[in-house]
Formats: structure tokens, C-alpha cells, sequence
């Protein structure tokens, strides 16, 4: 039994080598092999243009379109260039000047003798000074005003709560600029029309005071003027500063 054993130990092991072609098997079997068969022949890459199967004008757009983005890339860096060499970057700014009037307009005066002699002092350090009339806005009395309702209904309203508060010199104004407003007063001059005001605020009734404008002729004095403003301001201190309507005279740009 033991002999019989290792005989088909050995058996398998013959045959082990031989299924192997260690034993000689590949040069003589006549099992057959599979040959790998490359490609003959290798496809050639094609252009879009030489292909017959499509229409001529499809490439001939596909070109077009390329060119023109080739065309107007060279453009752009064309224009880029060309402005970097008009305005560099590091080019330094132009500082803007600013427009200094040389004229300036003295008034209103309503008096010519005392327009006449504010010119003749001025002429001393402007020769060129002139006189001029022509019609200004002038303030002729301070009007102290309740103020304009937005609309009528409570403008009326208004004047209904004043007079319960024993105020009877009033005047409702129905049109005009003013339409709404309510005078308490028409005074000469704005310290009377203030003094005025602080005894309404002490009543608890809320007022402004606002010049009276009316359209007259009035004298102003023109002087062309190189030098600082500051001096023509210190020039005009000796003159006087109201006219005869009570109205303070300024310094302004030449229209």
C-alpha cells in the first residue's frame, strides 16, 4: 500500500513537468498558438478643410472667425500700447486753478450824493471805479410773520388761534409769495421787528422776522480790484454801512 502510494506521488509529479513544456512539451506539441495581429495601415488625421463630406463654406467661417479674434486681440494690444506711451502712469497732474473774481459790486444805495462819495473813496486805491443804476431788490421794513400753512384751511385755522390769544393786529395773506402766512407787523428797522418777536415768544407764539423786498433803482459802486479782498474790506470800514432804507449794503462778484 505504501508503495502504491508514492507511485502516484510520483505520477502527478511527471506529469506536472510535462503540462509545464519542462519537459519538452512546447517544441513539439502541435497545440495551436494565436498570432497578435497589428494594424496594417494607420489612419491619417484629417483637416476640417480637406474632409469632401462637408460643405466648402463651413470652414472658410471657422477660419474667419479665428482670424477676426487674432485681428482684434493685435488691435487691443495696439490701442493699450499706444495709450501708455500718450498718458504714462507715473505722469505727474495738472493742479487746477481756481477763478478768483477781479470785480467787485458795492450796494444798494438809494441816495446818488451818498453813492457819489463812497465812490470817491474808493477811487483812491481804484482809479478805474465806477458808479452804477440799475434795479435791485431792495428791503424797505422787516415784516414779523406767522408762519405758512400748506394750505388755506390751516392758515384760517391759524388766524382763529391767534385771535384766542388776544392777538387782533394780524393780517392773513390769501395770495402772493406770502400766501399763508400771517403778519403780526411791518417794522422799520430789524431791531424793532426782534424786539417785536421776543414779546410774541413770550406769549408762546412761534414767529420769524423776514425782510419786506420791493424793486426800486439803487446805486451800486463797481471796482475792478487786483489785490486781496481782505483790503477792499478794511477800504470800505470808514464808509457807511446802511442806506436809507435800512438796508445793509454788500460786497459781491460783478454781474
Amino acid at each position: 500500500m505504501k508503495y502504491t502510494f508514492y507511485g502516484l506521488i510520483l505520477v502527478n509529479i511527471v506529469f506536472f513537468l510535462w503540462e509545464s513544456n519542462i519537459l519538452g512539451r512546447g517544441s513539439h506539441s502541435d497545440a495551436p498558438y494565436r498570432e497578435l495581429q497589428l494594424p496594417r495601415t494607420v489612419e491619417q488625421i484629417v483637416l476640417l478643410r480637406e474632409r469632401k463630406d462637408l460643405p466648402e463654406k463651413n470652414a472658410d467661417v471657422d477660419l474667419a472667425e479665428v482670424s477676426a479674434t487674432a485681428a482684434k486681440s493685435e488691435q487691443a494690444k495696439e490701442i493699450a500700447q499706444s495709450l501708455k506711451e500718450i498718458a504714462p502712469m507715473d505722469a505727474p497732474s495738472v493742479p487746477m486753478l481756481a477763478t478768483v473774481p477781479n470785480c467787485f459790486q458795492w450796494g444798494p444805495v438809494t441816495d446818488e450824493t451818498r453813492a457819489r462819495g463812497i465812490l470817491e473813496q474808493v477811487k483812491v486805491r481804484s482809479n478805474e471805479a465806477s458808479l452804477v443804476k440799475k434795479p435791485s431788490a431792495l428791503t424797505d421794513g422787516w415784516w414779523v410773520l406767522f408762519p405758512k400753512a400748506h394750505d388755506m384751511d390751516t392758515a384760517n385755522s391759524n388766524r382763529k388761534m391767534l385771535l384766542e390769544k388776544g392777538v387782533t393786529d394780524l393780517w392773513l395773506f390769501d395770495k402772493g409769495p406770502l400766501q399763508g402766512a400771517i403778519s403780526l407787523g411791518l417794522f422799520k428797522t430789524r431791531v424793532r421787528a426782534e424786539q417785536a418777536q421776543k414779546k410774541f415768544t413770550d406769549q408762546g407764539i412761534i414767529t420769524e422776522v423776514v425782510p419786506r423786498q420791493v424793486p426800486r433803482d439803487a446805486y451800486w459802486v463797481r471796482i475792478p480790484w487786483t489785490g486781496p479782498t481782505t483790503d477792499l474790506d478794511e477800504l470800505l470800514k470808514a464808509t457807511a454801512r446802511q442806506s436809507a432804507t435800512g438796508m445793509s449794503a454788500s460786497l459781491i462778484p460783478c454781474d
